[in-house]
């Protein structure tokens, strides 16, 4: 598998399917394996760079503190490397931090934007749950694999990894096959609570200004629903597209209808 040297990190990246390229940028300690349900569908209609954050499964770890900005540069430095740019980028969650943060400091290499349960951090931002919270941050004490299966059945929405089971076993099982060093999530966790304080976008979203669309489950435990609709508020021409009932996971509770969005969006004319 390819990949590309930083100046002090090392990212693996993959490369799959044909037409315009599209960055997918994964959340919080997962890897690129989380885009399983992306792949078929899209890759037949778009070409797809799927790659490993910094210190995340395959990509070299670090041994320093970064912020979503770096995340950000780490995209660009993967286009400017392939020389894919402009292109399409979609992020979820915390790569949506990244992809909105990617929009600001590296206009030129994007053409369209996909915003997914994410947020623009900052004095806009509606927290989620105390309980929540409280799972993300302390992951210590069970193993992987237990801790897995909890997290991921309270962020999906109402009894979805309940009557789904496959889907959570197949989160499990990419996991288990990509193993999180503690220390990227800590320094992963740091860099959202500076997005979330000093460092997010709130305040900059009319600046951002490509085609944006914003996708987000009105059941989202994480990220709530109320985020999403900020960004699409504020982002001039934004579209946004609900799920209802869908928690914080549309392209897997949802995926067959999120892919159709995303295509549709993305083979859209740009105004």
């Amino acid at each position: 598998m390819p990949s590309l040297a930083m100046a002090d990190h090392t990212i693996q990246y993959e490369v799959q399917g044909q037409g315009h390229p599209l960055v997918l940028i994964s959340g919080l300690g997962t890897s690129r394996l989380f885009w399983w349900k992306q792949i078929a569908p899209l890759s037949p209609h778009l070409r797809l760079i799927t790659f490993d954050n910094r210190g995340i499964a395959d990509s070299s770890r670090v041994q320093a503190a970064f912020k979503i900005a770096d995340m950000a540069d780490d995209v660009a430095a993967i286009i400017d490397h392939l020389k894919v740019g402009p292109c399409f980028v979609l992020g979820i969650s915390m790569g949506g931090f990244v992809a909105a943060t990617f929009a600001l400091r590296h206009s030129r290499l994007l053409r369209k934007l996909i915003l997914t349960a994410t947020s623009a951090g900052g004095p806009t931002h509606t927290n989620a749950s105390d309980e929540i919270l409280a799972m993300l941050i302390n992951a210590g004490g069970k193993d992987p694999e237990s801790y897995t299966r909890m997290a991921y059945t309270a962020l999906a929405g109402p009894n979805y990894m309940q009557t789904h089971p496959e889907d959570l076993d197949r989160i499990v099982a990419n996991a288990l096959a990509k193993p999180l060093s503690p220390d990227t999530y800590l320094y992963q966790l740091n860099a959202i609570n500076g997005y979330m304080t000093t460092d997010g976008v709130a305040n900059l979203l009319d600046r951002i200004a490509v085609p944006t669309l914003v996708l987000h489950g009105d059941a989202d435990p994480l990220v709530p629903y109320v985020n999403g609709q900020n960004l699409a508020q504020k982002i001039k021409g934004a579209q946004m597209k609900s799920y209802p009932g869908v928690g914080h996971l549309p392209l897997i509770e949802a995926a067959a209808r999120y892919n159709r969005d995303v295509l549709d969006f993305l083979n859209a004319p740009i105004p």
